[in-house]
């Protein structure tokens, strides 16, 4: 699959107002979704790394490892620039806590910031509660930046061992109430950036049912 190399190029595939769901630069839209105050919500197959959206998530632990599967995926793409900055925000927050989310700037990825959070492990002490609480910090630091796009991996469905359907149940709850109780956000749209059959079917699945609550 091509992948998004100018950054010019991609930000016709991602703009907030774009409502085709066929294949362009870089990725595909396999379903496409609007919550009830306008913003839209995409499933997408692709490498995060290839996405120009203003912030892409990178899942990580306290001490902002780059070595699972977007992290290393970021760090590539990234360049040395980004890794460096990595380092550095480890060095200036010290541990990240769990549900904690930071921000660097991109570097080297066509995404111009890269939001670093530390989702909790599935069966550790209200994970549930603490997942949607990652996803809402995600989202109110792109807020903070007056960001319009953001694109979500699975969070939590990787390494930290939460069952697929649960993580994509609980982070599309997370950013249907976080819009609901913001009212004034400046997110336009949210991606879910996925690459195997098995998610993407789940959060295609998840999504539709979303709208029809």
């Amino acid at each position: 699959m091509k992948s998004v190399q100018r950054r010019g190029d991609g930000s016709k595939a991602v703009s907030a107002d774009s409502t085709t769901d066929s294949p362009s630069d870089g990725f595909t839209v396999l379903s496409s979704k609007s919550l009830f105050l306008g913003q839209k919500l995409q499933v997408v197959q692709a490498d995060i790394s290839s996405i120009s959206s203003d912030a892409v998530v990178h899942p990580t632990n306290s001490t902002f490892h780059t070595g699972g599967e977007v992290g290393s995926a970021l760090e590539k793409k990234g360049g040395k620039e980004f890794g460096e900055a990595v380092l550095e925000l480890r060095k200036k927050n010290g541990p990240l806590e769990v549900a904690g989310a930071a921000m660097t700037s991109g570097y080297g990825l066509p995404a111009k910031f890269v939001i670093h959070c530390n989702s909790p492990g599935w069966g550790s002490d209200k994970c549930e509660e603490l997942l949607d609480k990652t996803v809402k910090n995600c989202l109110a630091l792109a807020d903070e930046k007056k960001l319009k796009s953001v694109a979500f991996p699975s969070i939590g469905s990787g390494r930290n061992g939460f069952p697929k359907q649960m993580a994509a149940q609980l982070i599309l709850k997370a950013i249907n109430s976080y819009f609901v109780s913001t009212m004034s956000s400046s997110i336009k749209t949210v991606y879910f950036v996925l690459f195997d059959s098995e998610s993407i079917g789940i959060y295609v699945q998840e999504m539709a049912k979303l709208d029809a609550k």
